[in-house]
């Protein structure tokens, strides 16, 4: 990957880190971590605090650096009420590559050692990719460097990292996981223009999908593939809120990609839901029969073919590379066009306006299905609960922005109805996936019963969705 772009020697140098905290994690517990090397004393971020100043795979912000730990650490606590103690430390070696892309300068640093508490160590490393660049592309070089990152992992097999390399060490001294730099959904603060609220919204998700990426695969609970799951659904239901503003070719196949990932992700949950509600509520009506038990192994199996299939995409050069690139696209502003000027007078306006208009059209759309819930087909029910899914995610992102009083009561009646909606979803996706189990008359016996419960609950999950939509249809809305 290297031929023809390196430029002088590879440098090499010992690269000792030692983090610092009180015996009762007084940094720690405020997302900080205090670091020492060679001397000299920098206080860092765990993980963001919201602000938008530390974008995915990028390395963790210095806020400070000293001589001595006690100005880094004077608004925090008393250092002599309070000591220091080494918490964690990185030994290795750091190997340094000058680059070239044109006639611009790079450089690729490998970071390659240890991690180790008291009584554990793990390996450790970390490759970097730096140069001077213009985010927003304006040179044309970020596009190359961002390239040249997503071929490296892909050729490689390195991934990008869900968190940094103080949080890391942090988890390894504790015997605890690494602690997610984000979380669930995603909200902007008031005060932000559109651009920046793009900016926030995307680095939020593109850090929940990555953190989830290499645990969802493993199939040893349904939460890390419905977590991921849902994050990839917020972030498309972002680039659809965020259409009109985005311009270039920044994010051109990028809902593709994602729309493939949600597919895989998809198939898995619905092996989970099927056999922890639908087949596990037949499987106690019928305890002990062994036709439905036959029916249950088979959709165990079905759901370890997801789940392997799932894995092996996680594992692929394709996964690698749109982990890049959604590790990437908030840094760079993917979605900015530096020569468009009616684009960046959108981008800078107030997100308030923007908000209103994106809520409204959305409401819009789900209303769309009519007063008569009830007579809609499966198909465009589903629909319904699909634009509603989208709007509640919307409704979400701008929380913070309206009076909460009355965004509560509108999110509470539009779960209310999302999760009606998905239980007859459920039902009739429980009676495809029955379809898939085979043939024979035992497993017919097994089929019906599974036919049975799913009409039987269907009906009244479609029931209580018609009720919740006409209460869905009489509230106000809040963005007015």
């Amino acid at each position: 990957m290297l031929t023809g772009r390196r430029q002088g020697r590879c440098r090499t140098s010992k690269v000792a880190t030692v983090w610092h905290d009180t015996a009762g994690g007084i940094l720690r517990g405020r997302g900080l971590a205090l670091a020492e090397q060679g001397g000299a004393w920098r206080l860092e971020r765990l993980v963001p605090n919201g602000a938008g100043d530390w974008m995915p795979a990028s390395p963790a912000p210095v806020l400070a650096e000293a001589g001595t730990p006690g100005p880094l650490v004077a608004a925090h606590f008393d250092p002599v009420a309070d000591p220091l103690v080494p918490v964690a430390a990185f030994t290795g070696t750091r190997r340094s590559y000058g680059l070239q892309f044109g006639d611009r300068a790079a450089r690729l640093d490998v970071l390659e050692g240890s991690l180790r508490g008291v009584a554990q160590e793990q390996a450790a490393c970390r490759v970097q990719i730096s140069g001077p660049v213009a985010l927003n592309g304006a040179d044309g070089l970020p596009k190359g460097l961002a390239g040249f990152a997503a071929d490296l992992a892909a050729d490689t097999g390195l991934t990008v990292p869900r968190a940094g390399l103080a949080a890391d060490a942090v988890a390894v001294a504790h015997g605890m996981p690494t602690q997610a730099r984000h979380l669930g959904a995603p909200e902007v603060p008031p005060g932000v223009s559109v651009g920046e609220s793009l900016r926030l919204l995307t680095a939020h998700l593109a850090d929940v999908i990555l953190y989830w990426a290499p645990i969802a695969p493993l199939g040893h609970a349904a939460e890390p593939v419905h977590q991921m799951r849902v994050a990839v659904r917020r972030l498309r239901a972002v680039l659809s809120a965020y259409k009109s503003v985005s311009a270039g070719d920044g994010l051109a196949g990028l809902e593709h990609a994602l729309q493939a990932l949600a597919n895989r992700l998809g198939d898995a949950r619905d092996w989970d839901v099927f056999l922890h509600a639908t087949a596990g509520a037949v499987r106690k009506a019928f305890a002990g029969d062994l036709r439905i038990a036959g029916l249950v192994d088979a959709a165990a199996r079905k759901r370890a073919a997801a789940y392997a299939a799932l894995q092996a995409f996680i594992a692929s050069d394709d996964w690698r590379r749109l982990s890049v690139r959604l590790a990437l696209v908030p840094a760079m502003q993917a979605w900015v066009d530096p020569d468009d000027a009616e684009q960046a007078a959108l981008l800078a306006a107030p997100l308030e306006i923007h908000a209103a208009r994106t809520l409204e059209r959305l409401h819009k759309k789900v209303r769309r299905a009519g007063a008569d819930l009830a007579s809609l087909a499966p198909a465009e029910m589903h629909a319904v609960r699909k634009r509603a899914k989208k709007l509640r995610y919307a409704a979400e992102f701008f929380v913070p922005l309206f009076p909460p009083k009355k965004v509560k009561r509108f999110l509470d009646r539009l779960e209310e109805l999302q999760e009606a909606l998905g239980a007859v979803n459920d039902g009739h996706v429980a009676a495809d996936l029955t379809a898939q189990l085979g043939q024979g008359a035992r497993r017919a016996f097994a089929a019906g019963a599974v036919q049975g419960y799913v009409a039987a609950s269907s009906g009244a999950a479609a029931s209580k969705a018609a009720r919740r939509w006409e209460k869905y249809l009489r509230q106000d809305t809040f963005w007015d």
